[in-house]
């Protein structure tokens, strides 16, 4: 069957006018529904081939909940664009169709997503649902990626909580220190000052997301609690002034690392150079 309907819900936000516009030059109709919408999200449930959970990370597992039991059609489509799946597939499961977690790894600033990537979370999936999900975003250009939601969550755990909790600290220290970030701009390494745009960055825009992103990751308390423990052992090597012991665990990592860490320096000194 050709999925004639997409349905959104949280279509107004900005990743769902997003990818509203994607499945248009994808020759769908798009319906939406949001707040002040005439349209609700149950009926819009009901009515679209493809729905669509655009919504707020740290309400979509609520919202799923409260919509999916609308979904009773056994042909038709859930996605859900949170950037988090484990929790947010298991409230799909009472779906009559097929569910897909599915993650853009850019933000809703894109036109187009040639050459920026996907992740696909099949929940509760058949293959051909999986198949058409999977060949329709790949003719917009993007590479596709399938993991399932357990280990696209652990992944997130080491690709977005860490970084961007490192970020958000980092901010923290420079209040703490009542440092201007300009004059840190102007005296800093190309390399600090593209992380020290990176922090900027994160901070223009909306805390909640991070907040999110960093609290309701299951994987989240065991890595920061591993990432304590670091400090707590860094902290001790400094104190004692232990230059040979801190060198040492440098060099561990640095070997685990292996032949990454060439490409990485090649492939960062480029984007420096571009600066």
């Amino acid at each position: 069957m050709i999925k004639k309907t997409v349905g959104i819900i949280g279509g107004n936000g900005k990743m769902g006018r997003q990818f509203g516009r994607v499945f248009k030059d994808l020759g769908f109709d798009v319906i939406v529904s949001d707040i002040g919408t005439k349209l609700k999200n149950s009926d819009l449930a009901k009515k679209a081939d493809i729905l669509v959970f655009s919504v707020p990370l740290h309400l979509s597992e609520k919202i799923i909940r409260k919509e999916i039991k609308n979904c009773k059609k056994k042909d038709q489509i859930i996605l859900d664009l949170s950037s988090l799946k484990k929790r947010q597939m298991d409230a799909m499961k009472v779906a009559g169709g097929s569910c897909i977690g599915i993650h853009p790894l850019f933000g809703p600033a894109h036109k187009s997503f040639r050459g920026l990537t996907i992740i696909l979370c099949p929940g509760k999936c058949d293959k051909p649902s999986l198949n058409f999900v999977k060949n329709l975003f790949g003719k917009t250009g993007a590479k596709i990626v399938i993991m399932t939601p357990e280990e696209h969550d652990k992944t997130m755990a080491l690709i977005q909580v860490i970084p961007h909790l490192k970020t958000i600290l980092s901010g923290e220290l420079i209040k703490f220190l009542g440092m201007k970030p300009a004059k840190l701009y102007e005296i800093g390494t190309p390399v600090y000052k593209v992380e020290l745009s990176i922090i900027g960055r994160i901070f223009s825009q909306d805390g909640d997301l991070y907040a999110a992103i960093i609290s309701e990751n299951p994987y989240s308390e065991k890595i920061i609690k591993q990432l304590g423990l670091l400090v707590k052992d860094y902290s001790k090597l400094m104190r004692r002034g232990d230059i040979y012991a801190l060198t040492k665990r440098f060099n561990s990592v640095k070997k685990f690392l292996g032949g990454f860490t060439e490409k990485a320096f090649e492939d960062s000194e480029k984007i420096i150079g571009n600066l």
